[in-house]
C-alpha cells in the first residue's frame, strides 16, 4: 500500500503543473460561478440571508448545469491511462498491480479535490450573504415550494428539495450532496481509466460519453441518479446510488488489475517492460 500511495502522490505532483489539469479546474469553476451567480442574485431578491451551505446544495442539484460540470473533471483526467515517460521505471520498481492501483487512487484523489473545490468555493462566496447553522433559509424554502416560481424562472433556478428539507438538516444535505457528486465523478473517472487501459484513450472517452450523455437523455423522462434531491424519502433510499457507484468502481478496479498483466505498456512508452 505504501508503494501505491507514493505512486499516487507522485502523479499528483506531476500533474499539478499540467496546463490540461489547470484548464480543467478553471472550466469547472467557471461553470460553477454561473450557477452561483444565479443563486445569489435570486437570494438577493428577498433581502434575507441564506445558509452558507445552501449555495452548493442548490447549484449542484441543477439538472442542466450539473450535466456540464463533469466536463472540467474529464479534462483533468483526459490523459488516462496516464502512461508517462517514467512509467517503465515505476513499473520495474513497483510492479504492474501497484502502478495500476496508484492510477486508480489518482483518479479518486482528483475526484475528491474537484468536488472539494466546488464545495469550498460555494461556501466562501456565500459568506457575505449568509449565516451558519442547521436551519434552511426562507429564500430556499420559497424556491422549493415553488411559491417563487416567477423569480425562479427568471434566474434559471429550480430546487425540488421539499423532501430533502423535511428529512435533513442543511449540514446533512450538504454532506449527501458532496457524496453524490464525489461518487459520480469517481465512477466516471475509473470507467475512463479502465476502458482506456484495455482499449485505448479513444474508447475510454467514448465509454464515458455514452454513459454520461445516456444519463442526460434519460433525465428528460426521469430523475438523474447523481442528484440526491430526487432520492430523499426519509427511509434511507438516498444511499442506494452511492452504493451502486461504489460497487461499479470496485468492479472496474478489479478488471483493471486483471488485465494490467496483458497490457502492452512498452508499446505506449517506447520502453521495455517485462
Amino acid at each position: 500500500m505504501s508503494k501505491v500511495i507514493l505512486i499516487t502522490m507522485g502523479m499528483l505532483r506531476q500533474e499539478v503543473r499540467s496546463v490540461r489539469v489547470i484548464m480543467g479546474y478553471l472550466l469547472g469553476m467557471t461553470l460553477l460561478a454561473m450557477g452561483l451567480h444565479d443563486f445569489l442574485r435570486y437570494a438577493a431578491q428577498f433581502k434575507e440571508p441564506v445558509n452558507m451551505l445552501e449555495a452548493f446544495i442548490v447549484t449542484e442539484n441543477q439538472s442542466m448545469a450539473g450535466s456540464f460540470w463533469v466536463t472540467g473533471y474529464l479534462l483533468v483526467i483526459a490523459d488516462a491511462p496516464f502512461v508517462k515517460p517514467n512509467t517503465c521505471t515505476i513499473l520495474y520498481r513497483s510492479g504492474r498491480h501497484a502502478w495500476s492501483m496508484g492510477m486508480v487512487f489518482y483518479v479518486l484523489a482528483q475526484a475528491f479535490l474537484y468536488t472539494a473545490c466546488f464545495a469550498a468555493i460555494s461556501v466562501v462566496v456565500s459568506i457575505p450573504y449568509g449565516f451558519s447553522g442547521q436551519l434552511w433559509s426562507s429564500p430556499v424554502y420559497m424556491l422549493a415550494t415553488n411559491t417563487s416560481e416567477a423569480i425562479a424562472g427568471k434566474y434559471n433556478l429550480t430546487f425540488e428539495g421539499m423532501a430533502m428539507m423535511k428529512h435533513m438538516t442543511v449540514l446533512q444535505a450538504f454532506g449527501i450532496t458532496f457524496i453524490y457528486m464525489l461518487c459520480y465523478l469517481a465512477f466516471i473517472g475509473v470507467l475512463l481509466y479502465a476502458c482506456s487501459l484495455v482499449r485505448g484513450g479513444f474508447w475510454g472517452l467514448a465509454a464515458v460519453a455514452a454513459v454520461h450523455l445516456g444519463g442526460v437523455f434519460i433525465s428528460l423522462f426521469a430523475a438523474m441518479p447523481w442528484y440526491p434531491v430526487h432520492s430523499i424519502d426519509g427511509a434511507g433510499s438516498h444511499w442506494r446510488y452511492p452504493c451502486i457507484f461504489l460497487g461499479l468502481i470496485l468492479m472496474m478496479t478489479a478488471v483493471s488489475l486483471c488485465v494490467i498483466g496483458r497490457v502492452d505498456i512498452s508499446a505506449r512508452t517506447g520502453g521495455d517492460v517485462s
